[in-house]
């Protein structure tokens, strides 16, 4: 018998387990040294017309199929194991490029903002670089309703995009004359009014299980009496979801310009 690494003669075999194949331990290292580069080289090169699947390209791919899925079914959809699902891959495929959920849902907000928040020179005059802010993070959570979730928190993420935002809202307060630590309240203040304006935007008003219950609900209110009780709720009780969305913008932009009134004329 010869040694298949380097075809010299093998020594007497004892008799027990299995046949040895090399002379020695270290023609066995070689052989296992050449397999594994030859994986290796397999590994990065993938067949024509495919691109090389990276941790990078996962990830990528990981993120985007779940701001899809929010967008469709909410943030409760987005799992790691139905994502897992979705994409053809193993579960751990997914943990190898994010290390939780949590940092998933980071990215997540990373991407949307970083795509949706419109990257223009702020207006010179303070008030309309915050109105011209507030706008457009208000459209975004409209498009992404979802969002709204993963930034109103005590913890929220602090990637680049999402502290361009405070950036914007503090450099025009600053130039407005409050100082930094003024201006970082002023920008919470805003903020919040957005983020709890946004509270009011949900997926469901496109379902017919929400006109449902809407109608239902004033129906209610007005055989109680309720309506004629409140005027308020007279004004608002109407049934079109058309109306209703735009009605929600209405709301929007009268605390908006209201705030800003409140912000800006208190400037020493």
């Amino acid at each position: 018998m010869e040694c298949v690494e380097c075809a010299g003669s093998l020594p007497r075999d004892p008799g027990r387990g299995r046949p040895r194949r090399y002379c020695s331990r270290a023609c066995q290292a070689r052989a296992y040294r050449r397999r594994r580069d030859h994986v290796a080289a397999g590994r990065r090169r993938e067949p024509a017309g495919r691109p090389a699947t990276t941790a990078t390209t996962v990830r990528e791919g990981l993120v985007e199929l779940a701001i899809r899925t929010a967008d469709a079914a909410g943030l409760g959809a987005v799992a790691m194991r139905t994502l897992a699902e979705r994409a053809g891959l193993p579960v751990h495929a997914l943990y190898q490029a994010v290390h939780d959920r949590a940092e998933l849902l980071a990215a997540m907000a990373e991407r949307t903002i970083g795509d949706r928040m419109p990257q223009r020179p702020a207006p010179a005059d303070p008030r309309a670089a915050l109105d011209q802010l507030a706008r457009d993070e208000w459209a975004m959570y409209r498009r992404h309703p979802w969002l709204v979730t993963i930034l109103a928190t005590g913890r929220p993420p602090t990637g680049p995009a999402v502290l361009s935002i405070v950036d914007r809202a503090v450099e025009a307060l600053t130039l407005a004359g409050y100082s930094p630590a003024d201006a970082f309240a002023g920008y919470l203040a805003l903020d919040g009014y957005v983020q709890g304006m946004a509270l009011l935007v949900d997926r469901e008003t496109a379902d017919t299980t929400y006109h449902t219950w809407r109608t239902a609900t004033l129906h209610r209110l007005e055989r109680t009496g309720r309506v004629q009780r409140h005027p308020w709720l007279a004004a608002v009780r109407h049934s079109d979801p058309r109306r209703a969305a735009r009605e929600l913008d209405t709301w929007f932009d009268f605390g908006l310009r209201r705030l800003l009134d409140g912000l800006l004329p208190a400037l020493p």
